[in-house]
């Protein structure tokens, strides 16, 4: 069976009347909304015997590292939450990924950018282009030229 992925990635929970929602370290959220909570486990129920039905008959080989999502710059940067260790030179965006401010990045049109000790109005930082005075924020070059990479050749 061929795994296609969903075009839209926006969940508009009103439109839902069963939402299940498990993270990569394994935290499970659900919504319940105009259905009886019996009628949606038996819903789970059925969905738990089917995913064991198409169980293969031997041990997974499962690796969470292969089947990791995929860095995706077209979504939103959650800013929100973030937080800057001024030491380490290190920013910790709203979902715990780690941005090294020390090192030069690269975006998807060759342009290089570095961090300018500052932050935005909402914690993110501020990085200058190296061949202007242009400066932006991490999220807007990510989301605009991303994805970015640390230029390389730093020796870090």
């Amino acid at each position: 069976m061929t795994r296609v992925e969903p075009a839209i990635r926006l969940i508009d929970e009103n439109e839902l009347r069963l939402l299940v929602m498990v993270d990569g370290a394994g935290r499970l959220d659900h919504r319940v909304r105009g259905m009886c909570p019996s009628l949606a486990a038996a819903v789970l129920r059925a969905l738990a015997a089917r995913l064991e039905a198409e169980h293969p008959p031997f041990p997974c080989d499962w690796d969470p590292a292969r089947d990791a999502p995929v860095e995706r710059h077209d979504e939103p940067l959650p800013t929100e939450g973030g937080r800057l260790d001024a030491a380490r030179r290190v920013w910790t965006d709203g979902t715990g990924h780690r941005w090294d401010l020390s090192v030069t990045w690269r975006d998807a049109v060759d342009v290089t950018w570095r961090w300018t000790g500052r932050m935005d109005g909402q914690g993110t930082p501020l990085m200058r282009a190296d061949e202007g005075a242009e400066v932006e924020s991490l999220d807007v070059i990510r989301a605009v030229v991303g994805p970015i990479a640390p230029a390389g050749g730093e020796g870090k």
